[in-house]
């Protein structure tokens, strides 16, 4: 009976966790483990009663039925008591906290006056009965992330709201994007929602409950609806609720705050720019008091402060940029070329913006301005990884020259991505935990401007080689002609685009081809398209919808096959299912991604002994021993993810890869648990996964829990009778041979 109600119990409580979005009280949660080691017990009562009833009558068979006796009693007791209890507290509570919302970093506003009474306004404005949207705006750079990020931990700190929201729209907003920015923010774990559907409806039942503050940076348009993120009720006076947003045009926030509300419950509050004194005490704490204080560069620091204008944005880039200057000189041409700039070419109010951030641009050694020049192939509000700048190194020859091993290429790239950031050219991405880095808008756009320069007098030399139009929402890819003049294109994120365009002449220019997610593209139309692309060193089709390579057995001799091409990314192509023979003749390919390509499972001869890095986790190709045995022949390979199935794990054979492996996922092995330390004591950040699926006839499996596993997944096995997790204490008592325990 108690069991049925441990049943019943549950049943009501996933109901509630459902509908009403609530969690299980502790005192529920303790009633339940209570529960659970109860019924636990009875089991081992009963098949220890069972045991002692075929054995024979002596004095310790009475005495030993004497003590179960005692025991059964013991435990009735404790059965009737739990059967007839109820949590005090009830069986639901409402949500954690950690759905609160997280606090920001944000960029200090010390001494800043005018910053202080703008914060104290929007404050009030956000309290104020009379208001549901608080709307800033102001022109780009001018400080708006700045103040809402710290209105967002101002109220993290107070109980006005049980959540509190920040997302980051951009101008070509992606809704899948933005609720996994919100859930991460809420603490939630983006590994349960795979399914976006999932998550939008969990979302939509959190909104429904509480009483948010909902904080929407960088608006460029008026979102039609609410719903296009979630179910999100209106913000009303009644429910309190509250939205305050940012945006450069105060048109795209009157327009859509009357969308839901009356105008006169919309707030409007002017960003402006610092004050000469505010500008200073900003100045001085980027660029340094030690540089600043000095009396032969304190007045020419001031000149160079007054190019930057009062906008927080160039004078924090710009301070960055100055901060290692530290002579008369430098400053005196640093004030020089502040005079000299001039962006005619640009229209509208970025131009006042960019003439002052192009200065720490041009202080840029050529090649940090090629990587921070490539950022903006990327759509709007991108969070790089090490994997991007890498495939940056890969299409740049200077770095190929000089170095030829891709390890080698990533350490040179974190000195690289390091100046950029110490210059605030780029900065740490807040959800990644300094893994990622990300560029603020107002760069991307100056980025842009650059790349797009197309006049034979500018005075930079990229000019007709880019072509940067990710998440642009585009239908049709560039016109051919331009492609023949491009070094580096960018397509990403534009799923309408169904076709390439019939190439006619070589590009001997072009070496990385970004096309990820473009999931309308089905296939590369013409045989001979790639025979164009010579050159090319990075193609990245991850994401797309084609489902096969073209034949490239008939490039011509002279052309060869793509000889150039080092970095081919074919993850998450869910359709593609084979590889040409003839991708053995890319004889300078080091990497190669496959990774969550399902239907792909063959890698072609000859392929694998040039590559120095493989990731094939996800997809269908799974390694036998004799695979794992041809894999630890190839010397070349520093980085390898890789899928075991049905293999015995053992130390001798995992040896020779043990300073390879960076992600390891056994799937049905049998795990020698000594196979394991040695590669975590080399790699402690390596990834293993353990998943056990329709695996018929393993009765008894060992895990040892301490060898760092990324997670344990057991599914449909059907005679797992014993799960052992254990810890390094008791696993010394299992190799000692006393398994008891």
């Amino acid at each position: 009976m108690l069991d049925a109600r441990r049943t019943d119990e549950q049943r009501k409580l996933e109901e509630a966790k459902k509908q009403e979005g609530v969690e299980a009280s502790a005192q529920a949660n303790l009633w339940l483990s209570r529960v659970n080691k109860a019924v636990s017990d009875s089991n081992s009562l009963r098949t220890e009663y069972e045991e002692q009833r075929r054995g024979h009558c002596s004095t310790w068979f009475c005495w030993s039925r004497f003590q179960l006796s005692k025991r059964m009693f013991k435990l009735k007791q404790d059965v009737d008591m739990l059967y007839e209890e109820e949590p005090k507290s009830g069986w639901t509570v409402a949500p954690n906290t950690s759905q609160k919302g997280r606090k920001l970093d944000t960029v200090s506003i010390k001494d800043q006056t005018t910053t202080d009474e703008l914060m104290d306004e929007i404050i009030e404005a956000v309290l104020d009965d009379r208001y549901v949207v608080v709307g800033l705006h102001g022109m780009g750079g001018v400080g708006k992330t700045t103040l809402l990020r710290h209105i967002n931990n101002h109220f993290i700190n107070t109980e006005h709201f049980e959540s509190v929201i920040f997302t980051t729209l951009s101008a070509t907003p992606n809704f899948v994007e933005i609720r996994k920015q919100i859930a991460k923010g809420l603490g939630w774990d983006l590994d349960k929602f795979k399914d976006d559907e999932v998550l939008k409806e969990k979302l939509s039942r959190l909104f429904e409950r509480r009483k948010y503050m909902l904080i929407l940076d960088d608006m460029w348009e008026p979102i039609i609806d609410l719903h296009e993120i979630c179910n999100i009720p209106s913000p009303k006076k009644d429910n309190g609720c509250k939205i305050l947003m940012a945006s450069r045009s105060v048109s795209v926030v009157t327009r859509f705050a009357t969308r839901f509300a009356a105008k006169h419950s919309l707030e409007l509050i002017l960003v402006e720019k610092l004050t000469p004194d505010e500008a200073w005490t900003l100045f001085v704490q980027k660029v340094g008091e030690d540089i600043t204080s000095n009396p032969t560069i304190e007045p020419l620091a001031k000149e160079v402060l007054r190019k930057c204008d009062g906008l927080p944005l160039a004078i924090v880039v710009i301070g960055g940029t100055m901060s290692t200057q530290e002579t008369e000189g430098q400053w005196k041409d640093a004030v020089r070329e502040l005079e000299q700039h001039s962006t005619s070419n640009v229209d509208g109010i970025e131009e006042e913006v960019f003439s002052k951030l192009i200065f720490s641009f041009e202080q840029l050694e050529p090649i940090q301005q090629s990587l921070f020049l490539y950022c903006c192939l990327f759509p709007e509000d991108w969070r790089f990884g090490q994997e991007e700048f890498l495939d940056f190194a890969i299409g740049e020859e200077t770095l190929w020259v000089e170095m030829h091993k891709l390890e080698d290429v990533r350490n040179k790239i974190d000195v690289l991505v390091g100046k950029l950031r110490n210059s605030s050219m780029l900065e740490y991405d807040d959800d990644d935990d300094d893994e990622t880095m990300k560029m603020h808008d107002v760069m991307r756009e100056m980025a842009l401007w650059i790349a797009s320069l197309t006049t034979t007098s500018n005075k930079y030399e990229w000019s007709h080689k880019y072509i940067a139009m990710a998440d642009a929402r585009i239908t049709e890819a560039p016109e051919a002609s331009k492609w023949c003049k491009a070094t580096k294109i960018s397509l990403m994120e534009n799923e309408g685009i169904e076709s390439l365009p019939e190439l006619r002449d070589q590009c001997p220019l072009l070496h990385t081809l970004l096309l990820e997610g473009c999931k309308g593209m089905k296939d590369i139309p013409q045989v001979h398209f790639l025979e164009h692309l010579s050159a090319l060193r990075v193609l990245d089709l991850s994401e797309t919808g084609i489902e096969k390579l073209p034949n490239l057995k008939e490039l011509p001799p002279e052309i060869g096959s793509m000889v150039q091409l080092i970095s081919l990314d074919l993850s998450d192509c869910e359709s593609l299912r084979k590889l040409p023979v003839e991708i053995e003749k890319l004889n300078n390919l080091r990497r190669l991604d496959i990774s969550d390509s399902e239907k792909l499972k063959r890698i072609p001869d000859g392929v694998l002994d040039k590559l120095e890095e493989l990731d094939t986790v996800g997809s269908g190709l799974k390694w036998n021993e004799n695979g794992i045995m041809e894999l630890s022949q190839l010397t070349r390979l520093t980085s390898i993810n890789i899928e075991l199935m049905e293999v015995n794990v053992s130390s001798q054979l995992l040896k020779p890869l043990a300073k390879r492996i960076c992600s390891l996922h056994l799937w049905n092995c049998d795990i020698d648990p000594l196979a394991l330390p040695e590669l975590v004591e080399d790699f402690p950040k390596l990834d293993i996964f353990v998943v056990l699926e329709s695996y018929e006839g393993l009765t008894t499996t060992h895990v040892p829990t301490h060898y760092g596993y990324g997670s344990l997944t057991i599914r449909d096995c059907p005679d797992l009778k014993t799960l052992l997790v254990i810890g390094e204490e008791e696993e010394e008592e299992v190799e000692a041979g006393d398994e008891r325990k």
